[in-house]
This record gives structure tokens, sequence and C-alpha cells, in this order.
């Protein structure tokens, strides 16, 4: 694996705060009620609340750099600014890097991101996930392992002399495949004819098994590196299923990073909640990330003795401040020069929190716990500044490394053929091992379609009033079941799944047109299934009309209800975030949509001005078209009792073809919709897309350095052709001195 180039994160003047509702003074005049009740109706009060204030420091490569710091100081709030995570309050300030002026979107092209709460699709195993890093976010052209290419020998046994590039990456992922030039046996530079269509099949074949072998290697690899033999084929699991350990999970996670090759890895908290031993471990892995080149930056929460030596480079924050940037090793020496002097045995980051954010023997005497802190940080703040530390950091941002940035270093997407087939992929592989959901829908499919059977069983032999009556309620009830039955079972899924689109998003994984088709694309045939069992079994037991078109109208009837329950649902669960607010906003469209479904109100005659809610409803539509496939032209005893009972209860004139396009087109625009509540979503997560459009964030950091660094680059220009210069002279000098 060759070196990463050098990338140094420098920022200067960072500030960053939030709108939060202003708090009513103490003792203000005025009735409470009458505030609460005007509150609806008046525009609320926001103070900005400065989370940040006024930050300057550097992250150099090669290094890792632990953010310390007390609960609410704001060290993941830096974390999460640097690495473009953030896309709410506001935001001012530099940030550099290798002196290319960059957002938090264009740090999201180079820098790779572990949340603190690992999200990882629970049935899937250590190695797929790993696998699933590589395959939708191919490591960058200059990281990938160089040698001759495999296929070049298949060339040659069907007598086609090529020369073989593997530093040209084609392909959908990206490797470096081989790519004949110059010399071959079809027309061109050589005047000869094109190879055969064998060849190229071969070529071809040899690639796809070339990019397998490549994955299976690298993911290998991984496992390997971060201690993951023993549970690469167990599943991740969660809360309500049994998987790998809290430990495996996190380096799964930062296993699922590093083999994107970024060259820049943000970290949150990446130990807590583990055990010393697998803290250390993490810990360790860190080290020799950063030991490759890549500049590593993470937040610890008070790390231990052992991990506190591993590290390089310390930040202390503390409200929102800098109270330290610099060494490890320089760290005691400072605290000593500040008052506080650290102990042998005594672990310099607890000590930091025990005995310097929280001393408060030398404040004054009568103020509030807030006041004290806010003092606290102010005297650490003043003191800090005016440390040599903090000029050799500023040094550090005023001399930055000024290295171009290669185009290869920019993270990689698959294209979306590749994602959308690798999703389908998963999404499948899912369904099957989540068999207790699939066999809990076909199940109930036929227990419903068994139990309205056998309450209605043989309406065809009862009377005439009977017939009218159990129809109607059992086809309603279909209706209801098909629709209602779906959505429940979409919601459940989909709003636990929902945070792990979110975050696979976020981490460019994928795009949403690709997640969106498979998702559909695998969810669609247990919708079709459930409806034509559930159609199957009640159908003959209820004693409708044996007639296999008309049975096959109710078959169809059911799968489009079910359809649009399953848009519908879809619909719900990106609209909200989670289960609960789901199901209360549930009644608030489904209860209107059941009172117009033409049965509960005779919609010809119901209230003008809420008669347009049947318009709307999906269940009116079903229902309209299973009564009319039923009674028309049904007949008994002579009595063509089916047309009157239709004319009596005016569920309008439609046919059934036209009922069942509604259906279809209710469902086609809910389905609309919840791919736009996606986008919103996805949107809200990273901000204007053409704000921050990818070629705008590329161009800004393959641009020249910012204009306040040209002297620094030109000094080191200056150096660098002074040492060139110096190296072609000494051949000279060698000889001359023979």
């Amino acid at each position: 694996m060759e070196p990463n180039k050098p990338l140094q994160i420098s920022f200067e003047g960072l500030t960053y705060s939030v709108k939060v509702p202003a708090k009513q003074a103490v003792g203000s005049s005025g009735n409470p009620l009458l505030r609460v009740l005007k509150s609806p109706f008046t525009k609320p009060e926001f103070n900005d609340k400065v989370i940040l204030r006024q930050l300057d420091g550097s992250f150099r490569p090669g290094r890792v750099t632990a953010i310390l710091g007390p609960s609410g100081s704001g060290k993941t709030t830096l974390l999460n600014l640097l690495a473009g995570q953030i896309s709410t309050g506001t935001t001012s300030g530099d940030i550099w890097v290798n002196g290319r002026r960059a957002s938090g979107a264009s740090m999201r092209q180079l820098a790779g991101y572990v949340n603190q709460d690992d999200v990882i699709l629970p049935t899937m195993t250590v190695e797929e996930a790993i696998e699933m890093s590589i395959i939708l976010r191919p490591p960058p052209i200059a990281s990938q392992s160089r040698g001759p290419s495999p296929m070049a020998s298949v060339v040659g046994e069907q007598n086609v002399s090529a020369e073989v590039d593997v530093n040209v990456a084609t392909g959908p992922d990206q490797l470096p495949l081989p790519v004949t030039t110059g010399r071959s046996n079809g027309e061109g530079q050589g005047g000869r004819s094109a190879p055969p269509k064998k060849v190229t099949a071969s070529v071809a074949a040899a690639r796809k098994a070339e990019i397998k072998a490549h994955h299976k290697a690298r993911c290998s690899h991984a496992i390997s590196l971060f201690g993951l033999e023993k549970c690469r084929g167990t599943a991740v699991g969660d809360s309500s299923r049994k998987g790998i350990s809290g430990g495996e999970k996190k380096r799964t996670a930062i296993a699922m990073e590093w083999v994107t090759e970024a060259p820049v890895l943000f970290l949150d908290e990446p130990t807590s909640g583990l055990d010393a031993h697998s803290a250390l471990m993490v810990a360790r892995q860190l080290k020799d990330i950063a030991n490759a080149g890549r500049t590593v930056v993470t937040v610890l929460h008070q790390p231990s003795s052992d991990m506190f030596e591993i590290i390089d480079d310390i930040l202390i924050l503390f409200e929102g401040r800098i109270v330290y940037l610099g060494e490890r090793a320089s760290l005691v020496g400072y605290l000593e020069r500040l008052g506080h002097p650290c102990g042998i045995y005594t672990n310099p980051a607890d000590h930091v929190f025990n005995a310097v954010l929280f001393e408060g023997a030398t404040l004054a005497k009568g103020m509030s716990d807030s006041q004290r802190v806010e003092q606290r940080a102010e005297h650490l703040l003043t003191t800090w500044q005016s440390s040599p530390e903090a000029a050799t950091m500023q040094a550090l941002i005023a001399n930055p490394e000024l290295t171009a940035i290669d185009k290869t270093q920019f993270r990689q997407t698959s294209p979306p053929l590749t994602q959308l087939k690798y999703l389908i992929k998963r999404a499948g592989r899912n369904a099957i091992r989540n068999r207790l959901v699939i066999k809990v829908r076909l199940i109930q499919s036929a227990f419903f379609g068994l139990l309205i059977g056998c309450i209605f069983l043989n309406t065809d032999d009862k009377a005439v009033a009977v017939q009218r009556q159990n129809y109607s309620g059992a086809m309603f009830f279909s209706c209801m079941t098909q629709f209602l039955l779906t959505i429940l079972a979409v919601v459940n899924v989909f709003t636990g799944e929902r945070l792990v689109f979110f975050r696979e998003w976020q981490a460019a994984y994928y795009g949403l047109p690709a997640y969106f088709a498979a998702k559909n694309i695998v969810e669609l045939p247990i919708q079709i299934v459930s409806p034509i069992i559930y159609s199957a079994i009640c159908y003959w037991l209820l004693g409708f009309q044996h007639d296999g078109v008309k049975f096959i109208l109710f078959t169809v009837i059911a799968v489009s209800l079910s359809v649009c329950g399953f848009t519908c649902g879809f619909l719900l669960g990106a609209s909200f975030k989670t289960l609960s607010a789901v199901l209360a906003a549930l009644p608030a469209m489904f209860l209107p949509f059941m009172l117009f479904g033409g049965l509960l109100v005779n919609t010809g005659n119901s209230t003008v001005w809420l008669r347009w809610i049947q318009w709307v409803s999906p269940i009116k539509y079903g229902y309209s078209a299973m009564m009319k496939n039923q009674f028309e032209g049904y007949v008994v005893d002579g009595k063509p009792i089916g047309d009157e009972y239709l004319n009596e209860v005016q569920l309008g004139s439609f046919s059934i073809g036209v009922d069942i396009i509604f259906v279809l087109g209710i469902s086609l625009l809910a389905w609309v919709l919840s791919y736009v509540a996606l986008e919103y979503l996805t949107k809200k997560g990273r901000g204007d897309s053409a704000k921050y459009s990818t070629k705008k964030c590329q161009a800004e950091l393959l641009g020249q350095p910012d204009a306040r660094f040209a002297k620094v680059a030109e000094k080191k220009s200056h150096v660098a052709t002074l040492a060139a210069t110096e190296e072609s002279q000494k051949p000279m000098l060698n000889l001359s001195l023979e």
C-alpha cells in the first residue's frame, strides 16, 4: 500500500452558534395563562447560543489527535463541523486543507466519519458490512495495489499482444484494470483487425473475477487487521437480536471507513462503552492508521493511561474554548507552569478533568456555578493564548503543509447500476433473514382469509337481505385489511431501517434513486403474494359468484389496495422519525378514508363540504370496485337484486377498471411523495446540493493555496528549487573530483 499524501487541516476564528428559544425572564409582568394562550399566535423569540468560540488550531497528518473535554464543551460539535456533518446553525471562521480554503461539504470529499452510535444493518455479517463498503465506496485509484494483471495472460492466450496499463481504472468499482494500448491485433495504430468477440468476453470475465478477488482480499485484510476473524460470519445484531459485541461492532465500523482509504478519519468517541482491553485495541489501531500517513482526529471520553500514551496530540475544549492544543508530551509541562503539576502515577487526562478544568479555589466567592465555570474558562483561555505552545500552534497555522491535493484522494462512489444491483441483493438477503416478518405476513393473510370466510360462510345460501349485508361487510373488511395491515407492516420495518438509510446515504454509500428502487423491487412481491393468498381463501368460502373472471378481478382489486397501502406506509415512514410518531399520525389519515369508504356513510348524501374526501380514499375506490364486481348482474330467484342494491348505496358511476386505476393512481402519488420526503430528509442532512455540489467542492480543494499563504508557498518553492539544483550538481561534482 502506498503512503497517503499528507493532508493538514487548519482552522482559525471558528465559531458556531444555534438558535434556542428565548427564556421568559423571571418576575416578568403579565398573566402566565394569557402568555400561553397567545403563544400559538405570536412569533417565537430565539436567542443565539454560542457552542464554539473563536477556535484556532491545526491537525497534522500521520498523527492521532484526541479532543478531550467535559460533556457539553463542544467536542462532538467541533468534530461534526470539520467533518461536514452539520447543516444547521451559523458558522463563521476559516477552514483550510493544505492551505486550500475548505467547507464542511468539501471535507466530505476527503474524510471518513465514524459515529459514536454505530448504525449497521443488523442482519449483515461483519464480512458483508466491510465488503459493502469496498463495493459501494471503492478506494481511490492512487491507493490501489500495483502489479501485473492476470488478464494479460488471458489476452495472450488468444494471440492478442497487448500492453497492460494497470494505472488506469475502469469498470464499476474503480479498480486498476488492464487497458490495451499501442500495439494490438486491432485496427488502429497497428492497422490490424479488431480482436474477436470471444477475446473481449474472456477479458470481461477475467476482469470481473479479478474485481471480486480484489474485494475478497481487501476485506480479509481488514478483518485480520482489526482482529475480527472470530466474528467475520456473525450477524451484527441489535437490541432485539443477538449479534457481535460492542467492541467488535466499533472495530467493524472503523474497518468500514478504513477500507475506503480516506486520507482523513474523524471518530466520535470510538472507545465509549468498551472495556479497557477493547478500548486500548481500538486506540492502537487508530495509531496504525495514522502511521500510514492519514490524519486521524477522535473525540475521547477520559482515556486511560495506556491510551493516553498512544495519542500524539491533545486538544482540550472547555465551554467552547480551546485551552490547550499541542503535543501530548508537552501537556504535563504546560499544566505544571499553569500551577497544576501532575503526579508521577496520575493519568494526565484524569488530572485535567479533576484538578484543572473544575478547580475552584482561586475563584471569587458568591458566584453561581455557571458564573464560576465561565470565569474559569476565561482564565484558562487567557493563560493558553499567552503560552509558547499557543505561539507554536499559530506558527503551524501560518505555515501549513501546502502539498497539492491529488484528485485521486477524493472519496469514490460506485456507479448507480452497481449500487442498485448490490442493494437489491442486500435487501433480498435482509428479507430472507427476517423470516419471521415474512412468515407473519403470509400467515396473517391466510388467517384473515379464513376468519372472514368462516364468519360469512356460504352467504349465497342465505336470504337476500342477509346476502346484501354480509357481502357488503365482507368486502369492506377485505378492503380495510389489505390497506391498513400493509401500512402497519411497512412502517414497522421501514422506521427501523430509516436511520440506517440516512447514515449510509450520509456516508456516501449510495444515492437515493438506487436505494428507493431497490427497496420497492424487493418489497413489492410480498405485497402482491399476500392479497393473492387472502383472496384465494376467502372468495370461495364467502360464496361470491362462481366466475373465474370475477375472482381474478377481486384478486386484482385486493392487490391494488395492498400496493396502495405499501406506498402510503412508505410515505408515513419517510415523513416521521419514529414508529410512535407514525402510529400517532396514522389514524388521522386512515379514519377519514374508512368513514368515506362507501359502507359507513352514503357518500351520495353526505355533508357537501366533506364529500371531497371520498375522492382521495383508496378504500372507497376498492370497495366500489368489489361491490360492482359482485352485484352487477347478480340475480336471485330471477330478481336483479344486485343492480338495485348498487343504486341504493350510490357508489358512483365509474367502472371497475376506472376504480382500480384510481387506486393505482393514489399509489403512484404516495410513491412519488415518499421519494420527495426522502429527498427532503437527505437535503436536510447535507444542505443545498446546488450550493455544495461535488464539482464545486473538488474545485475548491484542487485550486491554488489561499492568498494568505502565497509567501509561504513561494518560500517553500524556492527551497525545493535549491534542493533540486544541489541534487543535480552532485553527479557533476563527483566526476570532477575523480
